[in-house]
């Protein structure tokens, strides 16, 4: 078995399910106290595994790029497109579901990185906000402490002090809160489905 892919499954089934049952109870018009606070928990414990995530599926598809060139003597640039359009059926074979995964985890990245943009859309306060998450959740680096990302935010012209910072946090995570789960999650139901 593939060390990536072993990986990335264990993030998959394990952390991010958490946050997608929040959201399937929450569309369902669960208890609503109760589903603010691990709502935002879950939402905010899915970004802090963020980088991980990332880091499995960019490996996954790696792989998966390897091994049909290996079976088929083709290598896919990017796996953005499906194996059909690329001339290749991978139907009945080994890769079909290993495929089938792989692009299901890149849908689930895109779902992520999309609302990270949506917040950006925000009248009042988009930018910081966007800025805030970026800096905190989104770059290819983990930083080391959070002066690390005030300093980073200072140099994008969003000077704050560290309790600033936590409110804005808050703030920019109940924003991509609302995006992952209030609507993104209605559009792309299937996906969320089959990701579980």
């Amino acid at each position: 078995p593939n060390p990536a892919f072993a990986l990335e499954q264990e993030i998959i089934r394990e952390e991010v399910q958490e946050g997608l049952q929040v959201a399937v109870e929450k569309l369902d018009e669960k208890t609503e106290e109760k589903q603010k606070a691990d709502h935002f928990h879950n939402t905010k414990h899915l970004l802090q595994q963020y980088r991980r995530v990332a880091y499995a599926v960019k490996m996954s598809e790696a792989d998966l790029n390897v091994r049909i060139e290996m079976e088929h003597g083709t290598r896919l640039s990017t796996f953005e497109q499906n194996a059909e359009l690329a001339g290749i059926d991978l139907s009945n074979t080994k890769l079909e579901n290993y495929a089938r995964t792989v692009m299901r985890s890149k849908q689930m990245m895109e779902i992520i990185n999309h609302a990270l943009e949506y917040v950006k859309e925000d009248p009042d306060r988009g930018d910081l906000l966007h800025a805030v998450l970026e800096q905190t959740y989104f770059t290819t680096r983990k930083p080391r402490n959070r002066e690390e990302i005030l300093i980073a935010l200072s140099r994008r012209g969003f000077d704050m002090s560290m309790a600033s910072y936590h409110i804005y946090l808050k703030q920019a995570i109940r924003a991509i809160d609302r995006i992952l789960w209030g609507y993104t999650a209605r559009d792309c139901m299937d996906i969320i489905k089959q990701f579980l």
